[in-house]
């Protein structure tokens, strides 16, 4: 879709980009009506062909920053029930705005290669590692990585494999472990791959199922939420039950109507009613996701679906991959 190939450019820090905007300044940390539909007719114009006709933009969070000579403020893109958020810097003569936002180098850490610190810049929630020399003459956007170690184990031990849904052979040479999202269509097209790999391989395949709801989905953390209830209440067997049933229904749901969705394909397998209302409603649920998430990002995940087969990462719907690395695993 355009419009996402345009957030990860305007994101990016590659693509952080000067714009000349015409402008009567005032260094009020309240911007003025005039400035704000001045900014807002700009970035509808520039990125007309990118953005859908319900599109919504609207400037939010303009003040001052550390840095001398600009205040920053950012634009929310709202529209078909979800919204974006893209940060930007104005200068002081409010002529110039930079899409992206500042990063402090001030908590960098030092790393095992003398003269290089390591920290993070966030894109959409996500982390991305960025190294920086001491002088600070450079950046290098990527991290350090020991090539002395078993890449495969040190991946591996990152995961966790304990009370999480599984299908196949739990003893089998080889585990895959998916880092998925119910609202994504990727995904959605994984699972003929992933079920034609499981019937090739047979005993030889222990698949494992992590979630990482993408936060573009409107409703994809909820339905996360309600799989791990479906899990918590119902096994592995409701578990797979729940989520092929919200992958064959993607088209049909929508945030409106998901909770009562969820409640229906519960209800459908025969899971205790009250219970799947309480458990969606448990924090420690919400946490239970949250912590996949997290561990997906120790791991290098950042889209989906994202595969680790015995410690090798296959992105996307990769079928040659998969294959590949499950081959690699066996042998």
């Amino acid at each position: 879709m355009k419009l996402n190939k345009l957030i990860v450019v305007i994101l990016s820090i590659f693509s952080i980009g000067l714009i000349t905007v015409c402008s009567s300044h005032s260094d009020s940390d309240v911007i003025t009506e005039k400035d704000s539909a001045r900014l807002k007719e700009y970035i509808e114009m520039k990125y007309a062909s990118d953005l859908p006709p319900d599109a919504q933009v609207e400037v939010t969070g303009y003040e001052k920053t550390d840095i001398k000579g600009f205040k920053k403020g950012n634009f929310k893109l709202s529209f078909s029930g979800r919204s974006v958020d893209l940060p930007f810097l104005i200068d002081e003569s409010g002529k110039y705005i930079i899409l992206g936002q500042p990063i402090s180098t001030a908590d960098f850490e030092a790393t095992e290669i003398n003269g290089i610190k390591k920290g993070f810049i966030q894109i959409s929630n996500r982390n991305f590692p960025i190294l920086l020399t001491d002088d600070g003459k450079y950046i290098i956007a990527g991290e350090v990585v020991d090539t002395t170690v078993d890449i495969t184990k040190e991946i591996m031990d990152k995961i966790s494999l304990k009370d999480v849904p599984m299908k196949g052979n739990k003893d089998a040479k080889v585990t895959i472990v998916e880092y998925s999202d119910f609202q994504c269509p990727f995904c959605n097209r994984a699972n003929p791959i992933i079920d034609q790999l499981m019937k090739d391989y047979k005993d030889k395949i222990n698949l494992v199922y992590k979630q990482y709801p993408l936060p573009m989905h409107n409703w994809a953390k909820p339905a996360s939420v309600a799989s791990v209830c479906a899990y918590k209440l119902g096994g592995d067997e409701k578990f797979w039950d729940f989520h092929d049933k919200l992958f064959a229904n993607q088209g049909q749901i929508n945030l409106d109507n998901s909770n009562d969705k969820f409640k229906e394909y519960a209800k459908e397998f025969g899971l205790d009613e009250k219970k799947f209302d309480e458990c969606l409603a448990d924090q420690t649920v919400v946490a239970k996701v949250d912590q996949d998430i997290a561990e997906g990002g120790t791991i290098g995940v950042n889209s989906t679906p994202s595969f680790i087969v015995n410690g090798i990462v296959v992105r996307g719907a990769n079928p040659e991959g998969l294959k590949s690395a499950v081959e690699k695993s066996i042998k």
